[in-house]
Parts: structure tokens; sequence; C-alpha cells
């Protein structure tokens, strides 16, 4: 069994790094064509969902065919996957290896995971052993970058859960070791210092602590690199990482609908062509959101599955040479974009990064923030500040540069509170840094 899963890895490998290097122009268009309407006929004849949603419709034209999201996949689950396995079973498998923290079992033969609902809905995902395949030599192929070592290479991955997605690459070529993101932090850094990791994966949030400790002389090691994952990674934080490190960081952009983009040795972030076809759909300000359709998924069909992230490209050649598209940057979801009054009574949307920069840009002293709104036109923020700078005089400044930003836009002044520390961020929880609520 060992040996049939691990050659099924090297075959995604070898398939992977060859597609990567020679899929360019017309032949990756025809390829990503022809898988895309395989996908389509597969979602026709074996999923129940996709024959309603789609009924009166040209499968051909399969780019205009109707989109769905997570709230419309979990809503109808079981007709939707091509198993039929029930949602009830499949999330009590899911919420189960949650609280045992015990990842193993599986539904019918199939890996089952739980995303953490940061967009307002939690989602399941279905793999199979296929999936996996695809994954894990997809993984290897590009995100380690100069191939297999003669001593292996060693990952720590800090995620909030783990998945035999990890397990099933786990070998003598590499190691993986998940650490579960409730480690209390002091053992965590023990643990890394007697494993030593060439690569450390995880959320910003989290490879800041770490970065703490190594500035303390707790963390004893450096990894040659680090993927940040999950949350967004804001040019504050790569910037400190990368200088308490000395150590480049990149990124993995990968949700419950698929492994979207992979950073090259260059360090963009490319999405993976050949693995998921992207319509990106402008919102405004230089902003696009992503309709996503998955070529290789089979278990759970992603077709034209509308996500609520907001997405910058890059049209810019990279120096990888490599053609594929590139995210410049993941600022956050629609969901999280804040409005501010007109003086015509309606309203104007702001992005998270306008809110980043009227933040960080306000005072040398601010450290880190939170921003919420709860309604238009009030905005909260929490902000931590250097030991040498008066709160209240940082208070100050980023009131003032709320207001200025704001009516630069031709809105009306705002109503701004700003609050010493930031709020706590439960325990394996995805940092938001703006965030809208309600």
């Amino acid at each position: 069994m060992r040996a049939a899963r691990l050659a099924g890895i090297a075959a995604e490998w070898v398939g992977a790094r060859w597609r990567w290097s020679r899929l360019r122009g017309p032949a990756l268009e025809r390829y990503r064509e022809r898988r895309a309407r395989a996908i389509v006929r597969l979602a026709l004849e074996r999923s129940p969902f996709y024959r309603a949603h789609w009924a009166g419709h040209d499968p051909d034209d399969w780019r205009s065919l109707p989109t769905v999201d997570k709230r419309g996949m979990m809503e109808h689950f079981g007709a939707f996957n091509t198993l039929g396995i029930p949602r009830d079973e499949a999330m009590e498998t899911a919420l189960r290896a949650e609280r045992t923290r015990d990842f193993t079992p599986t539904v019918r033969g199939v890996t089952v995971g739980l995303s953490s609902g940061t967009s307002g809905h939690r989602g399941l995902f279905l793999a199979s052993p296929r999936e996996q395949a695809v994954w894990a030599g997809t993984i290897l192929a590009r995100a380690l970058h100069g191939g297999f070592r003669r001593e292996g290479w060693r990952v720590a991955l800090f995620l909030r859960s783990n998945s035999n997605l990890y397990e099933s690459t786990d070998g003598t070529l590499i190691r993986f070791r998940w650490f579960d993101l409730m480690t209390p932090p002091t053992e965590a850094v023990a643990a890394l210092n007697a494993y030593r990791p060439h690569l450390l994966l995880g959320p910003p949030s989290l490879l800041g602590l770490l970065a703490d400790a190594r500035e303390r002389g707790e963390l004893r090691f450096a990894p040659e690199r680090l993927v940040s994952v999950a949350e967004v990674l804001e040019p504050q934080d790569r910037e400190r990482l990368e200088a308490v490190f000395g150590a480049p960081v990149h990124q993995v952009y990968q949700c419950t609908e698929g492994l979207l983009a992979v950073s090259c040795p260059a360090g963009s972030l490319h999405v993976q062509e050949d693995l998921v076809h992207l319509q990106l759909e402008p919102v405004g300000n230089g902003y696009v959101t992503p309709v996503v359709t998955d070529l290789r998924r089979v278990t759970q069909p992603i077709v034209r599955y509308r996500l609520n992230d907001l997405l910058r490209m890059d049209d810019a050649p990279c120096a990888c040479g490599s053609p594929w598209r590139v995210i410049r940057s993941i600022d956050g979801r629609c969901d999280d974009l804040l409005a501010f009054e007109q003086a015509d009574g309606g309203t104007r949307p702001f992005f998270p990064d306008t809110i980043r920069r009227m933040v960080l840009l306000a005072d040398g002293g601010v450290e880190d923030y939170q921003a919420f709104q709860d309604r238009p036109g009030h905005l909260r923020v929490h902000l931590a500040v250097s030991d040498d700078a008066p709160f209240d005089g940082v208070a100050r400044a980023v009131r003032a540069s709320a207001e200025s930003i704001v009516a630069g836009y031709g809105c009306r002044a705002p109503v701004v509170e700003v609050e010493r520390g930031l709020v706590p961020v439960a325990p394996g929880a995805k940092r938001r840094r703006v965030r809208r609520l309600g």
C-alpha cells in the first residue's frame, strides 16, 4: 500500500515538474480546456447537484455556467460530492478529529477536512487517495525549490489541523512534522530546536511569535525558507520575518477549494494554471475576486466556484521566466470592505489595503493594529505601540490620518475610536486585521 502511494506521488511529481516547465501558450490552453470539459462531464454524470444547477445551460460553454459558493456547496453537500457522502457523516468525522486531534480517520476511504470558517461559513473538503497524490506531488515539485537532497527535507507545519494530505508524503526524502497551533509556544520552540526544519510553514501571526522567540535567543536555528499560509501576509510582516530569520518568505495560497497558487524560487506567487482555472472578476480599485474551476478534483468537483478573496494581480514578467499569472497580493475578503458615508447620503467602499496604510503610516510608533467596523462611518482601531511612543499621541495621529484619508475620497468625517491593545485571537483561528462586523 505504501509503495503504491509513493509511486502515485512520484508520478504526480514528474508530471507537475514537466507541466511547470513546458506548458505555455496554446498548449496550456488546450490542456486546461480538455481538463475542464472532462470535469464538467464527470460532474454532470455523478453529481445530482450540478445536474440540477446547470439545467437548461450548455455544459460546453462551461465558462458561463452558473456559479456556486461555499453556502451552496454546504447546503447540498450530499448531492454535491460524487460519492453521495452525507454532510452529517462528513461533519461528524471532521468535528471528532478536531476534538480528539486525531486526523487519520476517513469516510469511505476519503480524507475529510474542515475549514476554519473565516468567511462566515465552515466548509468541508473531501480528498481521495488519488487527489492526495496530486496535491503531494505538486507541492513537492513546486514548493521545495531545488529538488531533493541527500539528507532529505525536514518541514515543520504549523496548522490548525493535521491531515492525511500531509502524512501522505512523509518518508526518507521528506519528513513532515505537524505542530498544532494550540501547542504552547515554549513547547513548540523546544521541539523546533531539536527538529531543526529546513522549511518552516505557518500563518504569519504564528511566524511572528517564532520571530519574537528568535530575537530573545530562545529559537536557536534558522530555516532556509519560511512559507506563509492561511492568513493575509502583509508587507510589514514579510519585512520583519525576513529580517529576523535572514531567509525569504514565500506563500502557498490554498483553501477548501484547492491549491490555487505557490511561490516560485523568485518569490512570485504563481497561479497553478494546470490545477485550477481562475476567472478574475474586477471589483474596483485594482482588485479582482476569483471564480475557481479545479481541473483535477473528482470527489468534490469545484466548477465556477466563487470565492470572496480580494486579489491584486501583477502583469510584470516574473524573473523565474514562467508566464503563469502572478498574484501580487491577497488583501483580504470582500466581506472586509469597510464603508464610509458620502455627502450625498450613499456610501463608498474602502479596501483593506487603504485601511492598513491609513493606520500604519499615521505614526512610527504603531507596531500592530486591528480595525473593525460595525456600521458605515464608524471605525474602531486597536493599537499595539512601541514602548517609547506615547499612546495618546499615536492615537491622535491615527484619528487624523483616518479623517484625512476618508475626506480625501469625498466622504463625511468618520467617527474613529482608538483603543490600547489588540483583541486576542482565539487559538487556532485565523488573524484578520481589517474586519467588517455584522
